[in-house]
């Protein structure tokens, strides 16, 4: 079957029906110190007084983030979905940041003028698109000389198996197959980021595997957020005490991962990181 994000046509749409999901996944207006999220601010050399793009950046991750270690220079929020954008926003808002700008665009065809960034971050975005190489291009077009850009993606699905657990705890709770999304893996296996980077023409291309154990408590609204990401269309009416038995579902089908009140969970992605010429 065919992953409807993989289709140009329909990517817009499917993103926009996607979005409740991820505003309920939102965690709130707080900036992520995800450890993936520093690991890209540090390997794109992110300084405070830098104009940085980030691109894919939904409800403001790793956005928000940024705009925190920005002093002098903007962040400014890039996707195609505007009403993942208008949370995006909210969370900013809410925490009184005023170099966060949001610009709705494809990263396939970027809203932006030449040399107009210091860096561009991507979290978990160049996997969609069929034109990869294209959209790193835009990248580079948009990146002032010297400039450097980095691009996370999940690595193979069974490096990541969270995402087959949740599916699981999905089929036992509804009684329906919850299909893998394997798009979000495809540039998993090592070398494919850099080979795009180098394709692209970035002087430099650098890539990194990214390994963690993330440690969630059992009642921590991670598993909850992992569903609203996967399932957006079937949790909008579901009731308090729904929720709780679908996210029991959720977690024992975890349990390989359970040490005790803590899941230990495996996370593996890769970074790219492109540099261009001065």
């Amino acid at each position: 079957m065919t992953d409807p994000a993989s289709d140009t046509e329909n990517r817009t749409d499917y993103w926009k029906n996607r979005s409740p999901g991820w505003t309920e996944a939102a965690s709130g207006a707080k900036p992520s110190n995800d450890t993936f999220n520093l690991r890209l601010i540090e390997e794109v050399g992110i300084s405070p007084d830098m104009d940085v793009l980030d691109i894919a950046s939904g409800t403001g991750d790793p956005a928000i983030t940024i705009a925190g270690k920005i002093e002098t220079g903007s962040v400014t929020a890039c996707d195609m979905t505007p009403t993942m954008l208008a949370v995006a926003a909210a969370r900013a808002a809410k925490l009184s940041i005023d170099n966060l700008r949001i610009t709705a665009g494809n990263m396939t065809a970027l809203p932006f003028c030449d040399s107009t960034f210091d860096a561009v971050t991507s979290r978990n975005g160049l996997m969609f698109p069929n034109d990869k190489i294209g959209c790193a291009r835009e990248v580079l077009r948009v990146l002032k000389p010297g400039g450097t850009a980095g691009w996370m993606v999940w690595g193979p699905i069974d490096a990541n198996p969270t995402f087959s657990s949740v599916n699981a705890g999905l089929k036992k709770f509804f009684g329906e197959n919850f299909p893998p999304r394997l798009i979000r893996h495809n540039l998993g296996a090592p070398g494919l980021l850099a080979d795009i980077i180098t394709q692209a023409g970035f002087a430099k291309a650098e890539e990194i595997e990214l390994k963690q154990e993330r440690l969630i408590k059992k009642d921590n609204d991670y598993f909850r957020r992992a569903v609203a990401r996967t399932a957006p269309h079937r949790i909008g009416t579901l009731s308090e005490a729904e929720w709780t038995a679908l996210l029991d579902d959720v977690q024992n089908a975890c349990a390989d991962y359970r040490d005790g009140d803590i899941y230990r969970i495996p996370i593996v992605a890769r970074l790219g990181i492109g540099t261009t010429e001065i």
